[in-house]
């Protein structure tokens, strides 16, 4: 099963990736954390280039990248599948979509770019307000997490989004022990009721 913790910038993936990841070895299920983007790949070093203002890319291009760097990680996800009862990714395809739409691409041209590519089982979407994602990380942003209205952006589409494509939304300004508790409970009611 493969579950993913999405959500704009500065949400509380990775924490919350982390988090659900301990939780599930605690109950001895298998689990594996993947995280995208992966920077440590060479398309992931060219992501994380344009991120910081080093390269400029079209939309297209950088949605292609985006893309990219989960298929370079594709053989590593299947094996993980045949070895373990959970993956936890944390973004995944989705955030492909939901970024792609804001930046004025078609939706069913970005959802083609990852066809084929193991599907989300659970997407679970943590749902901060922009002013909480700025507070939350103060200095060394991309150019996405220095722009209070493309955050904005973010967060309107992953809730129209989730609402379309059954995603569950997590409220992720609260503690993350609290957060932690709703995703924790979002997991146990969809896997081990």
């Amino acid at each position: 099963m493969i579950i993913v913790i999405e959500g704009g910038d500065q949400a509380g993936k990775k924490t919350q990736s982390e988090l659900l990841v301990k939780a599930l070895k605690a109950r001895k299920l298998k689990t594996k954390l993947f995280s995208f983007p992966d920077y440590s790949t060479p398309i992931g070093k060219e992501i994380e280039r344009y991120l910081h203002g080093k390269r400029k890319f079209p939309p297209q291009v950088i949605h292609c990248l985006l893309a990219a760097n989960r298929w370079e990680k594709v053989n590593e996800i299947q094996k993980a599948i045949s070895k373990n009862s959970f993956l936890i990714m944390n973004r995944y395809y989705q955030s492909n979509l939901i970024y792609g739409l804001i930046n004025g691409l078609n939706a069913r041209w970005l959802e083609h770019l990852d066809a084929g590519l193991p599907k989300a089982d659970l997407v679970i979407v943590l749902d901060v307000h922009p002013k909480e994602s700025f507070r939350r990380k103060k200095s060394n942003r991309d150019k996405f997490e220095k722009n209070k209205e493309f955050l904005q952006k973010v967060s309107r589409t992953y809730r129209v989004i989730a609402k379309k494509k059954n995603w569950k939304l997590v409220d992720a300004s609260r503690s993350k022990e609290e957060i932690h508790k709703s995703i924790l409970k979002i997991f146990l009611n969809k896997f081990l009721p």
